[in-house]
């Protein structure tokens, strides 16, 4: 195939540039030569290609270039051993399982090389070339009982012997890093050097240069200990619990995490006793300043549960009490191969008790943080070497909570509100520190993710102070170079010059352009910056001030932050007035990035209409339907109330023709005797035939007896009865006085044969008003029983004699 006639080509060449150069010569090419490897990933790792039996021109070439590379790592020059260290590792990387099979040999020529004189740099490139076979191994069982499990009681017992001899920082790190690849993957291999191991690692996990001690007074080992040495023997020392045997590592995990706790606290007892603490810890004894006499010179000659080397003077105090903080936080951040028990409460003491020690404030302050209580039996120089060691306390048990909210996530809301205190106190006391800053930062970064949104307002409005220091740490450089821009000068004013107390003859010069005054803390803006997103993002709108808010996005448009106004336009701040949206900086973002596909789809969203369970016929179906019901109602609540009157008055005009009217044969009226006290019945308004007259339409009825048994009985008219909404009424155009002569009977009341009324009932064009009130004037006849007279019941003509 075409491909591996390329390889094979590829092959060939890199193994006559290797065979044609001279071996001192051959560390200026070698770089070249492992990069071409890459190009002969396939050949070096097909199965075909790896056969030694057969004559075919790729196998002939792999077996060739394989022992070219076995013949330079026996080489006696250290050129040409170290080119073949570089090439054996970069041909494991791409040549699969085919290549580790058959690495046996190199395995061991590598061994035989940390035993040989050669420089650190070669020693350095083997361990880290058989550590990337041995974790390769692991995915293969025959691999390992063939390579591994033979060859790495090998590899582990030189590399301690090149450990505890005096050997180079940069080798050191090596090794440590290299078992700690190695610790979880084949743990029954590393149980038979706990003991060397812990050994080693007591003198490097919490080193203590400043110690005032010497060397054979501490007992330690002439190790060149760097930063990056301590970090990666901290790494290993909280994997060494899975080496326990089996069920057991859970127990020694936790047993080793408490062992640390109380460590720390321990040589917390000796570092603060400058001051009298108020936070008392369940897990330290009581405080050593009352009632006893301390030593001139703080130290800690004893040894400890995790051996320790002794330590003296407040510096090394501190930088014992910084390591054990982060290897605390190693505990927490290095996953483990078992599931173990987490103590929270015990961090939170420790980080609790040392939060609350803070630097004090200016003398005459008035600040309610001013309150530390000082310890008269320790010198005043011992105090103030603790306030310069404070900060990176602080900062190793800000890394902490930094550590414990990342491993228990959401499980760590309900400490947020704690946990933000204690930060605000320390960050209103060391704000001028930019590693507080830094670390504050971070810390309030990651509680914010977690429970922004459940924070209540006292905890928000703790944040201002925050939030301003983080703005000016985004806008500092801005801020230098305006400054430098505005040199100052005498002020003048209607042509006077104002005179100064003191003048700054350095200003009135060409100064060059001042620099930033955080230039050098690249952490602190990228945490400032990485912070101001989120608390846009995660914080209630209304819980932030407007100067506050109005700071955060002038901030985040100046920078030209776009996470930050993305997040302000997605959470933008409440209205002010009722009605109107608040100010927006979407069209600043629109203008600012205008090429942004995100930006893009924040302005114009395309999201087509997503229909979920019904088809969309049957949608508009629907609304087809919804539509004519709305049309019915609009129609029906147009006539409604006319067409239920005026069936109501057809309906009640052929109730009153069937009654019979033996008692008023001239009016045709009938009188309501004995009528309830109370009721109105709807009577439609109908004019006569002769004389032109209009009934009212609604007429009352009051009285107080009942009304005979032998009449009948109207049914109720108040339900409205379906007509036909097609028929239309003519109503009365103008109101029409008529003038009637009653004659009023009753059984009860004596009253005079023919009285003659005189009523005027008016008839208005509106069907849905009242009529008219009926008033009959007293006569001269009437008694006191006068009250007992009905008023009559107004109905249709029924024949001529109603105009007599």
């Amino acid at each position: 195939m075409a491909p591996n006639t390329a390889e094979l080509a590829t092959l060939r060449a890199l193994t006559s540039r290797l065979s044609s150069t001279a071996t001192s010569q051959l560390p200026p090419h070698v770089p070249a030569i492992a990069a071409s490897l890459a190009n002969c990933r396939s050949l070096l790792s097909s199965t075909q290609a790896s056969g030694t039996k057969t004559s075919s021109e790729a196998s002939v070439a792999i077996h060739r270039y394989r022992t070219l590379l076995s013949t330079l790592l026996q080489d006696r020059t250290i050129q040409g051993r170290w080119a073949a260290i570089v090439l054996i590792k970069a041909t494991i990387e791409v040549g699969g399982w085919e290549t580790l099979q058959k690495s046996l040999p190199w395995v061991r020529g590598l061994l035989g090389i940390l035993t040989k004189p050669d420089p650190p740099s070669s020693k350095k490139l083997c361990i880290i070339t058989l550590a990337r076979i041995f974790v390769l191994t692991r995915e293969y069982p025959t691999l390992v009982r063939e390579i591994t499990t033979p060859s790495l009681p090998a590899f582990i017992q030189s590399c301690l012997q090149l450990a505890t001899s005096k050997t180079s920082a940069s080798l050191l790190q090596a090794i440590l890093e290299s078992f700690s690849q190695l610790v979880p993957r084949h743990p029954t291999i590393f149980r038979t050097y706990l003991k060397p191991l812990l050994q080693l690692l007591a003198q490097i996990i919490a080193p203590t240069p400043s110690s005032n001690l010497f060397k054979e007074q501490t007992g330690a080992l002439k190790l060149d200990v760097s930063s990056g040495v301590s970090n990666a023997a901290r790494r290993l020392y909280v994997q060494l619990p899975c080496c326990a045997p089996k069920g057991a590592s859970s127990e020694e995990w936790d047993k080793a995490f408490k062992s640390t706790v109380a460590n720390a606290h321990r040589v917390s007892n000796k570092v603060f006793r400058a001051v009298v603490e108020d936070w008392q810890s369940p897990l330290r004894g009581p405080p050593t300043v009352n009632g006893h006499t301390l030593d001139d010179q703080v130290q800690d000659l004893e040894s400890d549960e995790m051996s320790l080397p002794p330590w003296s003077g407040i510096h090394a105090g501190s930088e014992r009490l910084v390591s054990l903080l982060r290897l605390i936080k190693e505990h927490l951040a290095t996953p483990t191969a078992n599931v173990v028990n987490l103590h929270v409460g015990i961090i939170v003491d420790l980080v609790t008790r040392i939060l609350s020690l803070t630097l004090p404030s200016s003398v005459g302050a008035k600040n309610y943080q001013n309150t530390v209580r000082f310890n008269n039996q320790v010198t005043k120089e011992e105090r103030e070497n603790l306030w310069l060691a404070l900060p990176q306390i602080h900062v190793a048990a800000m890394e902490i909570l930094i550590a414990i909210t990342n491993r228990c996530e959401d499980a760590m809301s309900v400490l947020g509100s704690l946990i933000l205190d204690q930060l605000m106190w320390v960050f209103n006391a060391e704000r001028d520190t930019p590693q507080i800053r830094t670390a504050c930062y971070l810390a309030v970064g990651q509680l914010i993710r977690r429970s922004g949104t459940t924070l209540p307002k006292p905890a928000t409005d703790q944040l201002s102070g925050l939030i301003r220091t983080c703005c000016d740490d985004i806008l500092s450089s801005e801020l230098a170079a305006t400054a430098s821009s505005q040199v100052s000068a005498p002020n003048k004013a209607n042509g006077n010059t104002q005179q100064q107390a003191s003048t700054n003859v350095d200003a009135f010069l060409n100064a060059v352009d001042l620099k930033d005054p955080i230039a050098h803390f690249g952490g602190l803006k990228q945490a400032a910056y990485d912070l101001l997103p989120v608390l846009l993002a995660e914080i209630r709108a209304q819980y932030l001030s407007d100067s506050i808010r109005a700071r955060m996005d002038r901030t985040a448009i100046l920078t030209r932050h776009k996470d930050a106004m993305v997040a302000s336009i997605l959470n933008p701040p409440p209205s002010k007035k009722f009605g109107k949206p608040a100010a927006s900086i979407l069209p600043l973002i629109a203008r600012s990035f205008s090429e942004s596909k995100d930006v893009e789809g924040l302005l114009r969203p395309r999201m087509p209409v997503i229909r979920v369970g019904t088809q969309e016929s049957e949608v508009e179906d629907d609304v087809e339907e919804v539509a004519e019901d709305t049309e019915e109602e609009n129609e029906r609540f147009a006539g409604e109330e006319l067409d239920t009157l005026l069936e109501t008055a057809a309906l009640a005009e052929n109730l009153v023709r069937d009654l019979p009217m033996t008692d008023a044969p001239v009016l045709g009226h009938e009188l309501a005797r004995h009528a309830p006290p109370s009721f109105a019945a709807p009577i439609a308004a109908s004019e006569d035939n002769e004389t032109g007259t209009i009934i009212p339409e609604f007429v009352q009825f009051a009285g107080g007896n009942k009304r005979p048994q032998n009449e009948e009985i109207l049914p109720s008219l108040t339900k409205r009865v379906k007509v036909d909404l097609g028929e239309e009424e003519v109503l009365p155009k103008s109101p029409t006085t008529t003038t009637t002569t009653l004659t009023a009977q009753s059984s009860n009341t004596q009253v005079p044969e023919s009285v003659e009324v005189s009523t005027t009932i008016s008839i208005q064009p509106s069907l849905a008003r009242s009529p008219a009130s009926v008033t009959a004037p007293a006569t001269a006849e009437e008694d006191s029983d006068a009250d007992d007279i009905v008023p009559l019941v107004f109905g249709q003509d029924t024949d001529d004699e109603s105009d007599a």
